[in-house]
């Protein structure tokens, strides 16, 4: 699909975002878009998905979120995205090779308000979680750039404005402190990790653990 094809797209997008009822919105990008969206699932007023492949099972997307670009989009059981979020790839990626161009949300993952998620070089967020606060930004390309894709592993909790370098990485039950810098892979578990470039500052760490003691 070209630029214009995406334009005209886009266009019906809006049209069908703005219908007040949650299921004529669904049924028609599943009729339209041939989108797999499960009826259980939630789609927001004025949230647009204009995407090559849209798969969403039994989620909730909430208001106002931006779903634009030639890339594949999944969105697993049960995950959660709050309003005002930008998920993009830009049409200048068909000038160009190797660029992996998805984005895939994990089961019961939490994405809160206000973040930009390119999904240029790939971006995938794990199963149970968080992209807390707001204004993160994740990029998976930049100029010279190879290692692209961005990932986020199972029972992660991200601060808020965290910025994420192509070929980032993070492994499992991580949190990523306010305003940290992730410019490299840090494939380690149970770590708290912040700064500019962010490092592990603390080892076993158990963020779940301090969460649950607190309430």
């Amino acid at each position: 699909m070209n630029e214009s094809e995406y334009k005209f797209k886009k266009i019906i997008a809006l049209l069908i975002s703005a219908i007040p009822l949650n299921f004529l919105r669904i049924l028609l990008y599943r009729i339209l878009f041939k989108y797999q969206i499960s009826f259980s699932s939630k789609i927001g007023l004025f949230t647009r998905i204009v995407v090559d492949e849209a798969r969403i099972e039994n989620s909730i997307i909430k208001q106002f979120n931006q779903f634009i670009g030639p890339y594949t989009l999944e969105i697993n059981d049960g995950s959660y995205i709050g309003n005002r979020n930008t998920f993009q790839c830009g049409f200048w990626v068909f000038k160009f090779k190797d660029y992996a161009r998805k984005c895939k949300i994990g089961k019961n993952a939490f994405i809160n308000n206000l973040h930009y998620i390119d999904t240029t070089g790939g971006f995938e967020l794990k199963d149970n979680s968080w992209i807390a606060g707001r204004q993160s930004e994740f990029w998976t390309h930049g100029a010279g750039v190879v290692d692209r894709s961005i990932s986020i592993g199972e029972n992660c909790y991200i601060g808020s404005g965290v910025k994420f370098a192509p070929g980032s990485l993070i492994g499992k039950n991580n949190l990523v402190g306010l305003g940290s810098v992730v410019t490299k892979k840090i494939n380690l578990e149970n770590t708290l990790i912040a700064g500019n470039p962010a490092k592990v500052v603390t080892e076993n760490y158990m963020w779940q653990h301090r969460l649950s003691s607190e309430d």
